[in-house]
């Protein structure tokens, strides 16, 4: 039976990248005052609970107590845990993206995201340690962070007048740069090493030297 829910949890989870579009509530229109506090209650819970448990301990039950909130209010919004918790990756996401989408070209995308992953953890580092503790690193967590990057760059590349002139294919630049970010993240987060973010930048510049356009 544990083998069979453990599956369910592993679908389940394959599906939470298609940008909230099966979430009862409409976030591409403007929230309401109320929207927006009972969001950001149940947001701050769920961060909160992650804290202290993993992901697969946690009931909708405790959400809904930590938030002051009844499950009815819940389940307007979502339809389980697994919904909250892509629409808190999407909050990470959007935090990510700031400045971003106005760089001029690929590489300096590459360092804007890459600051701004350095900006965010280095802000959250106790809250992120907390839930890391109680939630070690899994496929889930590292392909998200892995396909935000990706669709990033992609898109970047996509938009890049220049970018024909790299030394390998788009989708290829594509995937090492997002790929390179990555490994420099779980180098300093993961692996807790020293690394200053103009440290990291020419690490990145480095690792990314033999494609880029002379």
């Amino acid at each position: 039976m544990t083998e069979l829910n453990g599956r369910r949890n592993l679908d389940k989870t394959k599906n939470l990248s298609k940008e909230l579009q099966n979430l009862k509530y409409d976030l591409t229109k403007k929230l309401t005052i109320g929207a927006s506090r009972t969001l950001y209650s149940l947001q701050q819970s769920l961060l909160s609970l992650l804290s202290e448990k993993s992901f697969e301990e946690i009931a909708v039950g405790e959400l809904c107590e930590k938030a002051m909130l009844p499950r009815a209010t819940f389940y307007n919004y979502f339809d389980d845990k697994y919904d909250l918790l892509e629409y808190c990756m999407m909050a990470v996401r959007d935090r990510l993206d700031s400045g971003c989408r106005d760089t001029g070209n690929c590489v300096e995308r590459m360092n804007k995201l890459m600051e701004n992953c350095f900006d965010f953890l280095d802000r959250s580092i106790e809250t992120v340690g907390a839930i890391l503790k109680n939630n070690p690193p899994n496929l889930y967590f590292i392909n998200q962070i892995r396909f935000y990057l990706l669709s990033n760059m992609s898109a970047a590349f996509k938009s890049n007048p220049d970018s024909h002139r790299f030394k390998v294919p788009q989708d290829m630049a594509a995937n090492l740069y997002s790929q390179v970010i990555l490994i420099i993240l779980e180098w300093k987060y993961l692996d807790k090493k020293e690394c200053s973010k103009e440290q990291a930048k020419e690490y990145l510049k480095q690792m990314v030297s033999g494609i880029e356009p002379e």
